[in-house]
């Protein structure tokens, strides 16, 4: 049921300046009654030889009447100004409420006429006033929709609920000195001012995000403990890593062509950072472990909203890359994309330290537990990954070596992984087809088949007995 709106009383304040005038405030009157408003006017309330003044003042002063429109035009502001005529004794009455109350919301200002100079002809008692503005056909209707819904009392702009202070000021120490929380900030506003150099603004960003990178490098003082001291970091990273992905999803929606070049240089100069030591400390290789997990979680988080936004040769370009890094020493290195999926050996060799449990991929597991971030799921993680996998597998020829090893293989299931079975659809099928670098059925069939294939000749080697049943029958490929 549509909730039921009543609309104040009121009463219209206005001088005869014209016939002309008189015929609009009169046109007003009428269309306020015909959208529901009780309207009194001398026109419809006021008979031959009923004193005018006395009409005025009573009006004025009906407790029943909660709102009066002062019509303001030259003559109006005039007489009032001069306390002539009617118009005279309705502004002693009303300039004693305005002054009495500043606060008061009962007396409307509607201006109807502007000097040469563009100024607003209202009364001296009721300037400072907020009015509203229709002295021109250009502003009439927006403020008559203002007007009504002052009536009626339903603002444009309400206030909205407030919410809770942002988590990150809950939290420790370390997290809410996040420099890129605020380089995030600033980016936005940036882009949002000038979005022409949304590129120079994430060079920007990605400088202070590295900077916060490198502080949650560890120092190893007891290898015995080093993998406590490694999940105690990692999950400091999560603010870090949220801050990341509001970054990218809001560079990939306001750009209007994604630069793949700058997610593949930022990849690139966070491998470095991956290997940084502390000065003074022990040395194990182990050390690196979150750092790598880190990097591999950002990948696939890039992956899962370049998907979601349907930038599909963006992820091709992405994953069909050959990347050049360098390594903590300065050697240069080089690779596919597998290249940012190191293994976390600790990680995976070694029981929670906070449950004491060890799951078929530690990793994929901590992806998955960590993965709080609204509006992108444990399944579309899930499925960013397998596409990593597939895609990788499908442009390094399917070579018997892992170009991206998914973390999260063992929960690889046709529920998490849907656009393989949107496949079968041919309008989805045409959507995607370049991600995959084909251009037709025939070598997605191909393609598939291939990988098939492939997953049988690896065996079961490192989980990925879970693949092989989520893979689409080449023969079902765009069929619908």
């Amino acid at each position: 049921m549509m909730e039921e709106l009543n609309a104040d009383k009121l009463f219209i304040s206005y001088a005869w300046s014209s016939p002309e005038h008189e015929k609009w405030v009169l046109e007003l009157a009428e269309r306020l009654e015909s959208n529901g408003v009780s309207v009194v006017i001398d026109k419809w309330d006021s008979t031959e030889g009923q004193n005018l003044n006395a009409f005025m003042q009573r009006s004025v002063n009906d407790p029943t009447i909660t709102k009066v429109l002062v019509i303001c035009d030259e003559k109006y502001a005039k007489k009032a100004d001069g306390f002539e005529g009617g118009v005279g004794t309705e502004t002693v009455i009303i300039s004693n409420e305005v002054y009495q109350d500043v606060k008061q919301t009962k007396f409307i200002p509607i201006i109807t006429q502007r000097s040469v100079d563009g100024e607003a002809y209202i009364p001296t008692y009721l300037k400072g006033t907020k009015y509203i503005d229709m002295s021109s056909e250009q502003s009439y209707e927006d403020g008559y929709e203002k007007l009504l819904r002052n009536l009626y009392g339903k603002p444009e702009y309400v206030r909205p609920i407030r919410g809770k202070a942002p988590s990150f000021l809950l939290q420790d120490e370390k997290k809410t000195a996040l420099e890129s929380r605020r380089a995030l900030s600033r980016f936005r506003h940036n882009v949002e001012k000038r979005p022409r150099n949304i590129d120079i603004y994430t060079q920007e960003f990605s400088e202070t995000f590295k900077e916060d990178f490198a502080s949650f490098a560890i120092t190893v003082s007891n290898t015995d403990s080093l993998i406590n001291s490694i999940y105690n970091s990692l999950h400091q990273t999560v603010e870090l890593r949220n801050v990341y992905i509001e970054f990218i999803e809001f560079y990939i929606r306001e750009s209007e062509t994604v630069d793949v070049d700058l997610i593949i240089n930022f990849f690139e100069s966070l491998y470095p950072i991956i290997y940084t030591k502390q000065n003074g400390s022990l040395y194990s290789e182990n050390q690196f472990d979150h750092m790598k997990l880190f990097v591999t979680e950002l990948m696939i988080y890039t992956i899962t909203l370049l998907y979601k936004y349907r930038k599909y040769t963006t992820i091709r370009d992405l994953v069909n890359n050959h990347y050049f890094v360098l390594n903590d020493t300065g050697r240069e290195l080089d690779g596919s994309i597998g290249i940012f999926n190191s293994y976390p050996r600790l990680i995976e060799e070694s029981p929670n330290p906070s449950t004491g449990q060890r799951y078929i991929s530690n990793s994929g597991q901590l992806i998955l537990d960590r993965a709080n971030y609204k509006g992108i799921t444990t399944a579309d993680l899930v499925q960013a990954d397998f596409l990593l996998y597939f895609l990788s597998c499908s442009f390094d020829k399917l070579n018997d070596y892992f170009s991206w090893n998914p973390p999260t293989a063992p929960y690889f299931t046709n529920e998490r992984i849907s656009f393989m079975a949107k496949l079968k659809s041919k309008r989805f099928f045409e959507s995607v087809k370049l991600m995959f670098g084909i251009s037709d059925v025939e070598e997605m069939k191909k393609l598939v088949k291939g990988f098939k294939d492939y997953l049988e000749r690896v065996g079961n080697t490192r989980s990925l007995m879970f693949i092989k049943n989520t893979i689409i029958r080449p023969e079902d490929i765009a069929s619908l």
